[in-house]
């Protein structure tokens, strides 16, 4: 896809309205954002409520206001360090919240608006068939925003529906072992002489 300006700010929320936000690009550095991953571990999975949770990271000083004063904005710590916020109304599931980098928030990417992630309709040039009302579309980040960098805990990965996805993979976190390529369910245990043949890769190496 050619590449296009970056926008000024993209927003988004929960379901019920009760919690809006905008995030801000005010460099070129920050677009398009780099921390951009699928997780595919239980607690992500339980939060979101989707097989492919996706998040987005942000700096926090490009986001506002500052959505922890908001009234609906609750928190769920999943583990000592993290925590999960969501809407208290409708129960959207919107950030994941890291104590070792304070300066960051992620943001899950289904809370942006329709019109950031596919554009605004063209009513105008709308037109019907045999198969419904087709309204064109203007816009959109949805492709620099969907396409993830990376993926994490593939050792989860649903076989033949979560594990073909391209791009670099970590079994567990991307501080839990080297990243591979391909599905997780092909990986197998190198034997020492294939270890030999191969360069000498250090002991439980898998290759896929």
């Amino acid at each position: 896809m050619t590449e296009r300006p970056r926008p000024s700010s993209i927003a988004g929320g929960c379901l019920c309205g009760a919690i809006r936000f905008t995030i801000r690009f005010p460099n070129d550095s920050d677009w398009p954002p780099k921390g951009n991953g699928i997780c595919q571990c239980t607690m992500c999975r339980k939060h979101s409520g989707s097989l492919l949770p996706q998040n987005i990271s942000f700096p926090v000083a490009n986001l506002t206001p500052n959505i922890s004063s908001l009234p609906t904005y609750k928190t769920y710590a999943s583990t000592p360090t993290t925590s999960r916020g969501f809407c208290s109304t409708c129960g959207s599931p919107l950030t994941f919240n890291d104590d070792k980098d304070r300066d960051l928030i992620e943001i899950n990417i289904g809370a942006f608006d329709e019109e950031v992630l596919i554009g605004e309709k063209v009513e105008e040039e709308a037109w019907e068939d045999g198969y419904g009302r087709h309204v064109p579309r203007k816009g959109g980040w949805g492709y620099e925003l969907g396409l993830p960098k990376y993926h994490i805990f593939a050792e989860n990965e649903v076989q033949g529906v979560t594990d073909g996805f391209g791009g670099d993979k970590w079994l567990t976190d991307r501080e839990g072992g080297q990243s591979f390529k391909g599905k997780a369910s092909e990986m197998k245990r190198m034997s020492e002489a294939a270890r030999v043949i191969s360069g000498g890769r250090t002991e439980g190496e898998s290759t896929v």
